[in-house]
């Protein structure tokens, strides 16, 4: 069984698509990618992908501009 995955995995599944897309195109390919849909960080635990999501845009790892979200991939861990 797969373990829980760390949203620094999530950000790096957007930034690899530079031009961003949507968050049902972004939900949808975490779903693909992570099917076990059980997600952390250093300090949450026990996220599902819609949490995850939440929890990397409220700390700005992930931005949406015009419906579109990005990856910041110069932010990084600082275990907050």
């Amino acid at each position: 069984m797969s373990e829980s995955v760390h949203g620094r995995e999530v950000v790096a599944l957007l930034a690899a698509n530079p031009a961003g897309m949507s968050e049902v195109a972004l939900l949808a390919l975490i779903e693909q990618a992570y099917p076990l849909n059980l997600f952390h960080t250093c300090k949450v635990k026990g996220m599902d992908k819609n949490q995850i999501l939440v929890n990397m845009m409220t700390k700005g790892r992930i931005v949406e501009s015009d419906g579109i979200l990005t990856a910041q991939t110069s932010c990084g861990c600082k275990n907050n």
